[in-house]
């Protein structure tokens, strides 16, 4: 047959073919060859092009579940494939490496894309660091000492803004969470960060010359942004804004507009307040900050106005929108939803007041701690109740926004 003739000459032409020489290989191609190919000597043939002279047999499975090992990129796509064909689950893998060790390898790899990240590998970022720790923050500890002891005073004494001793330690976890994102220093000073600096210097100016207290310990806000704006440039201050922003829940408002806030915030909760009530079949009627509830008359002091509530929800709301990274509009909604949340609960702490002290009054006289107030204990059981609702309620909203807008990858 013509086929056959061929296919002999071919054959005979292969075998006659002469040896070529063989070369040694480098120490590094040699360990790269026999992690391939462990059983293989370790020397190589010039191979003309178009042919394939290794003297590969058929039933040396050794041999086929390495090549299928580094050839089989796998049905589902993954090319982290094991010599025996599977997805990396045991065995060793397509370099020869055992599956221990490539697992060891991948759960060490963001602990060392962290410290590789981390604004400390190059010099100028060290000799920046150096500079901060020498100069400015020392320089910062006695420029607003006065001020920081005044905030620390505002937090043990006022119960609206113990929470201040939290914010700092919250805002160190926020960047520790997000540091996966972490863009990277920028070699040159960032002069632009001149500008929240100079306005720092010149609130503190109209702080001194006007007794504006609360002016100078929000001028540290803005001390901080610079200082992170001028040394770790753009991306950096845009990637830390959000978390350093939360800074602001450890400043109290300026008097004046604390005032303010919380006549209207007394104001809209007694008004609501009553409209539970009347929803509840309760005589009741606001004037101004007072509810009058059949012959019973309950007062919304300024601790009622909701300030409390309204700092401590838009604190978690913010704290949450920093975890989640949902799209904007999603956080801009949580952010929004809790001012109402906050006017809602309040209204219902102080008509659930109302209720314990119109129909449950004689209980809580047994209940009650001896020398405390009764209304003041009927408060303390209302408002302990709503943080538990006002939570539930938030997180409830968080929920159901992310399943009715879920984020699908394409």
């Amino acid at each position: 047959m013509p086929n056959e003739e061929n296919r002999d000459k071919r054959t005979e032409n292969t075998d006659n073919r002469p040896d070529e020489a063989e070369q040694p290989i480098s120490a590094e191609e040699q360990q790269r060859f026999s992690g391939i190919f462990p059983d293989t000597a370790p020397t190589r043939k010039k191979v003309r092009q178009g042919s394939f002279d290794t003297d590969f047999d058929p039933a040396n499975t050794q041999m086929n579940r390495q090549f299928s090992g580094i050839f089989n990129t796998g049905i589902n796509g993954n090319t982290d494939v094991g010599p025996d064909g599977k997805n990396d689950s045991g065995g060793r893998d397509n370099i020869g490496q055992s599956t221990a060790q490539v697992r060891q390898r991948k759960k060490a790899a963001p602990k060392t894309e962290f410290f590789q990240k981390l604004p400390l590998s190059k010099p100028y970022e060290i000799r920046r660091l150096y500079i901060l720790l020498a100069v400015f923050i020392p320089f910062t500890l006695f420029a607003y000492f006065p001020a920081i002891v005044s905030l620390v005073s505002t937090w043990r004494h006022q119960i609206d803004y113990g929470h201040g001793f939290f914010v700092l330690p919250l805002v160190v976890l926020f960047l520790y969470l997000r540091f996966d994102t972490y863009p990277g220093t920028r070699s040159a000073l960032t002069w632009f960060g001149l500008v929240p600096l100079l306005l720092c210097f010149y609130m503190r100016y109209v702080a001194a010359t006007h007794f504006m207290d609360a002016l100078e310990q929000w001028s540290i806000l803005l001390w901080i942004f610079g200082i992170v704006w001028f040394f770790y440039g753009n991306r950096v201050f845009l990637w830390a804004l959000p978390s350093l922003a939360y800074l602001a829940f450890m400043f109290p408002l300026p008097y004046r507009y604390e005032v303010l806030l919380r006549g209207k915030l007394q104001e809209m909760a007694a008004q609501f307040a009553a409209i539970l009530l009347q929803i509840m079949r309760e005589p009741a009627i606001a004037i101004k900050n007072t509810i009058r509830i059949g012959s019973h008359e309950l007062e919304v002091a300024q601790a009622c106005s909701g300030i409390r509530f309204l700092i401590s929800i838009l604190a978690i709301a913010f704290g949450a929108v920093l975890l989640m990274r949902r799209p904007w509009w999603q956080n801009v909604l949580v952010i929004a939803m809790a001012v109402p949340l906050a006017i809602f609960v309040n209204a219902a702490r102080i008509a659930m007041t109302g209720i314990l002290l119109v129909h449950f009054s004689d209980i809580l006289e047994k209940i009650k701690p001896a020398g405390q107030n009764t209304g003041v204990f009927a408060d303390e059981i209302a408002g302990i109740t709503m943080i538990f609702v006002a939570v539930g309620i938030f997180f409830s909203f968080i929920w159901y926004i992310g399943k009715v807008f879920r984020q699908v990858e394409i």
